[in-house]
């Protein structure tokens, strides 16, 4: 579950929830939660969409929210008949616990982890959720932290923590493209328009 919690929905984090749909590959899988009417017929082609928050459509001990300031590390039992809750959050270097604030907060009976001691992008941390579910552990996960993108007047250093597949961070297809020109490829865009 991707729950929504920025006050717009921007094309950065688009492209995130995109490839997080991508990433899990399984519609009915991934829930974007808190979700406002308007972007329903976009995000419903990468899973199933809600305008209310995982708070109100499951309990709260069935819950697990990802939040970089919990105690214990997530695991591959924690998994295992619970609904895993990501921020839809677009990070903040340094970060200001918006998770805790925005989310986890609210839901005192719901469990708290965290996966590791990096900032993860929201797809990046979908990847590292598809992971543990699918190799029962988090044995080979590879990843690194920031990426710079090159351009013409300098760089772009993005300071966060990103999983590695096939020795190559996993940044969303045409966040670069985004981030040099503020467009995106018009593949993607005639699929998110479709």
């Amino acid at each position: 579950m991707i729950e929504h919690l920025e006050d717009e929905m921007s094309l950065w984090i688009l492209l995130e929830y995109r490839h997080a749909g991508i990433i899990v590959g399984e519609h009915d899988m991934l829930w974007f939660t808190n979700v406002p009417r308007r972007y329903h017929r976009i995000l419903s082609k990468y899973g199933k969409v809600h305008e209310r928050s995982i708070l109100d459509l499951v309990p709260q001990d069935k819950i697990v929210i990802l939040d970089p300031q919990a105690d214990k590390p997530l695991t591959y039992s924690d998994l295992q008949g619970r609904y895993i809750v990501i921020g839809g959050i677009l990070g903040d270097y340094p970060p200001r616990g918006r998770t805790r604030e925005l989310l986890s907060s609210r839901a005192p009976r719901a469990i708290k982890r965290n996966i590791g001691d990096g900032q993860y992008s929201i797809d990046g941390a979908v990847y590292y959720v598809m992971y543990l579910w699918r190799h029962k552990s988090m044995e080979g996960f590879k990843y690194v932290d920031g990426v710079k993108i090159d351009t013409p007047h300098g760089h772009i250093l993005l300071p966060f923590r990103y999983p590695l597949v096939n020795d190559r961070p996993l940044v969303a297809p045409g966040l670069r493209e985004y981030l040099l020109s503020r467009r995106i490829p018009d593949n993607i865009l005639k699929e998110l328009t479709r």
